[in-house]
């Protein structure tokens, strides 16, 4: 009866978090009504099943929020609303993450969907994996952007792929290693431009040295 009792409340209150969250007017509002919904979907995603196209709708915009704790928390929503929505929707949100991703308007929002397609690999496991022969090269592209903090998010998702679709990672493998060995060795500390510098004034003394001699 209790466990009834609940779900009948969150079927009242989810409209009233969706619109919340979607007049975008006051973040704490917003904030804690993301906290809220991720909640709900976390217990009871399954008997929200009839809301999950207006959830889906509702946290997508977010993705794009000036506030990144918006954004994170949009995140972890949508991380508890595949793990049971059904595949029309994954498929619908999996579509509009490539879709932006393709069209990479900033680098901070790029980052943000590199994040969100790491965090429903980690959720969604084996779903996913239909959608790897496109995502894949997309992540591939970001890792050679010269922003450290994108490339991170981009190992975190192969690291997610290679854990939760194995079978379906086997033929990514490859260029994935050779991502990982390109960058074992890099430290973002360094400053790789002086040592190019060098290189190329040694080049230079030497020369000289050779033309005098």
């Amino acid at each position: 009866a209790g466990s009834t009792m609940t779900a009948n409340v969150c079927k009242k209150i989810t409209a009233q978090l969706t619109g919340a969250i979607g007049k975008q007017e006051d973040v704490s509002v917003q904030l804690e009504a993301l906290d809220i919904l991720s909640d709900m979907l976390s217990r009871l995603g399954g008997t929200l099943y009839s809301f999950h196209s207006s959830i889906l709708t509702c946290l997508l915009p977010q993705l794009t929020s000036s506030r990144l704790a918006v954004r994170k928390r949009a995140i972890i929503a949508l991380g508890h609303l595949v793990l049971t929505c059904s595949g029309n929707i994954f498929s619908e949100l999996t579509e509009h993450l490539l879709a932006e991703l393709k069209r990479n308007e900033s680098t901070s929002t790029t980052r943000t969907y590199i994040q969100c397609v790491a965090g429903i690999s980690r959720q969604a496991g084996h779903r996913i994996g239909e959608h790897l022969e496109k995502i894949i090269p997309l992540i591939v592209q970001y890792c050679n952007v010269d922003d450290d903090e994108l490339r991170e998010y981009c190992f975190q998702a192969f690291e997610s792929f290679v854990r939760r679709c194995p079978k379906e990672m086997d033929p990514h493998i490859s260029s994935v290693m050779g991502l990982c060995l390109k960058y074992i060795t890099f430290d973002p500390n360094y400053n790789y431009d002086n040592e190019e510098e060098e290189e190329e004034m040694m080049e230079t003394e030497n020369g000289e040295d050779e033309e005098q001699g």
